[in-house]
């Protein structure tokens, strides 16, 4: 009985490779034992280890009924068959160049000193062995040969990642069902490949290109190439919230996300299976699929085409993702696991609460608490600043923040939006409600976050409250009283009127900084022509002045790419005609 709950427990982790060991431990015990048997049988044609089920019943004939392994032999049988078809219908692998070789390495280059090699036994045994060499071109074209399957080790050693992929998997459940005929065995891959098409249209919707390729097991990989490396805690935010929101629709099914850490760590991480090899376990290749659920004929080609991801796109996603509450981006009648269409009018339960508030940049002006903090202290203004130039804070930057704004229903509401903003703040670190308690007093601040306190003038004199502990939050016993009266108490309802002085600053704004930006391309562009040297590098990037269709000079920014936790993202880029407006 131990030996069966080992072997269940493995299995439905999915660590088929010890549920075997447990299951042929069972099976020599008890050599009569038609469940242990059969129990084995199921595991080794999970794996698609047809031969070595085939040689276990040829051995067993002894010791089992006749009936019990006529059914078992049978079992086995169709889904050889199953597998065996599918893999005639697939077209065979182009043979990839040199070229080729290169281009894949650099795609999917993982941690710098380590890749690992699948293998594979008969008796159903097998894993990934961890090779400590470079990721070469020449292990790349070995791999698209089919002489390897290599797998890698997603963080490089900068903690950071050049891809990422969702792996969507059948669990037991989905085996179980397609071990039980072709017809199931059909209808598994089927809804693997619905389920990995509404997979790839929801990133599409976020702007995130992903290639869907069959892993040549019982699964769909789904991969994103971004066009330079980024944090992989910030990868793994938006997994995350993506997985948060398209999970699964069925129960036979499971999905993950790599990266699976946020730094490279002591160890080596987890590893995923690359594409177009052969996976040891089935022998079939992997493919990658095209929009019709083809196989590609020419993979090589697809991964030429295949548009990157920007860290500006992926950082927008981010930031719509946590913008936007998981309800609000399901579909109105979502499926439950079974396939049933859930009714809305017969719902129980208390309706969902109002969403909150909306709070915009232009708040921090038009809000008089916050507005009032934000000038007369320079590392609250900092924090923001910072919000707004490389769209992260530090763990301990974002206590400070919390601990300085979040007494309030309007510190609140700036909070959520300057973290909403953070790409590598989970959505968790949200506030529900006005924080209780005191506020963070200011040599703590100081304490936390000392590289920003040292670069603002962090010397704030409270002489007017010789009897309370230096913060922040002093500064609004000198806001003005009839100011403090129109700061709201409590959260307050959607106001029309409020809302469109908003959107009023907000335009202004945008039509003073569109000026300004005129203005400085004009004087740009005057002294690049005069100059004659056509470009002008500063810190992060490149102008450079070029000639528009209607002939006129244009300014275009080009970025330099950056690392580093404090790395700015990039801008949208400049190439308006000198002299015009947005």
């Amino acid at each position: 009985m131990a030996l069966a709950r080992l072997v269940v427990l493995h299995e439905e982790r999915g660590e088929l490779d010890r549920a075997l060991h447990y299951a042929e431990q069972r099976w020599r015990l008890a050599p009569g034992d038609a469940e242990a048997l059969g129990a084995l049988v199921d595991l080794l044609v999970a794996t698609e280890a047809f031969e070595a089920a085939a040689d276990l019943l040829a051995r067993a004939r002894h010791d089992i009924d006749a009936g019990v392994l006529g059914f078992l032999e049978r079992r086995v049988e169709a889904a050889r068959h199953a597998s065996t078809k599918e893999d005639a219908e697939a077209p065979a692998p182009s043979e990839p160049t040199e070229a080729d070789a290169i281009r894949f390495a650099h795609l999917f280059a993982g941690r710098e000193n380590v890749y690992a090699r699948q293998w594979w036994n008969p008796d159903g045994r097998g894993g990934y062995t961890p090779v400590h060499e470079p990721f070469t071109p020449r292990v790349a074209l070995n791999h698209l040969l089919g002489n390897v399957t290599v797998g890698v080790y997603v963080v490089r050693l900068d903690n950071t990642a050049g891809f990422f992929a969702i792996d969507l998997d059948a669990t037991k459940r989905g085996l179980a069902a397609a071990r039980s005929s072709v017809a199931e065995a059909r209808r598994l891959r089927a809804l693997l490949d619905t389920e990995a098409r509404r997979l790839r249209d929801a990133l599409g919707s976020l702007g995130v290109p992903a290639l869907v390729e069959d892993s040549g097991y019982k699964g769909r990989h789904l991969w994103v190439f971004l066009t330079e490396p980024e944090d992989a805690a910030v990868i793994r935010q938006f997994g995350q919230l993506f997985l948060a929101r398209c999970a699964p629709r069925s129960a036979e099914l499971h999905v993950e996300f790599f990266p699976k850490q946020d730094s490279a760590g002591p160890g080596i991480g987890n590893l995923i299976k690359l594409p177009l090899g052969i996976h040891r376990r089935t022998g079939r290749w992997s493919r990658l699929l095209q929009d019709d659920g083809t196989a590609a004929s020419d993979p090589h080609a697809l991964l030429r085409a295949h548009p990157r991801l920007s860290r500006e796109a992926l950082r927008g996603a981010i930031v719509e993702m946590k913008r936007v509450p998981v309800s609000a981006s399901l579909p109105d009648h979502a499926e439950d696991a079974d396939g049933a269409t859930a009714d809305p009018a017969r719902a129980e339960g208390p309706a969902p609460p109002a969403p909150p508030p909306i709070w915009t940049a232009a708040d921090f002006e038009t809000n008089p608490e916050i507005r009032h903090l934000m000038r007369h202290c320079p590392v609250l203004d900092a924090l923001r600043r910072k919000v707004e130039r490389h769209q992260r804070l530090s763990h301990e930057e974002q206590v400070v923040l919390a601990h300085s704004l979040g007494h309030s229903s309007a510190g609140v509401l700036a909070v959520n939006f300057l973290l909403d903003r953070c790409v590598d703040a989970p959505a968790a670190t949200r506030l529900q409600s006005p924080l209780a308690g005191n506020p963070i007093s200011c040599p703590k601040i100081r304490k936390r976050i000392p590289h920003i306190t040292a670069s603002v003038p962090c010397n704030c004199r409270f002489d007017f409250a010789p009897d309370h502990y230096p913060t922040p939050r002093l500064h609004l016993r000198t806001l003005d009283a009839s100011a403090a009266a129109q700061a709201p108490a409590a959260a307050p309802p959607w106001d029309p009127i409020e809302r469109a002085r908003v959107l009023a600053l907000l335009r202004r704004q945008r039509h003073d900084l569109d000026q300004q930006i005129d203005a400085v391309e004009r004087e740009l562009v005057a002294w690049l022509e005069r100059d004659g040297r056509g470009e002008l590098a500063v810190d992060d990037g490149v102008f450079r002045l070029e000639r528009a269709e209607t002939g006129l000079p244009t300014l275009v920014w080009e970025r330099r790419p950056e690392t580093g936790a404090d790395a700015a993202p990039a801008g949208t880029g400049l190439r308006r005609a000198a002299g015009q407006g947005a």
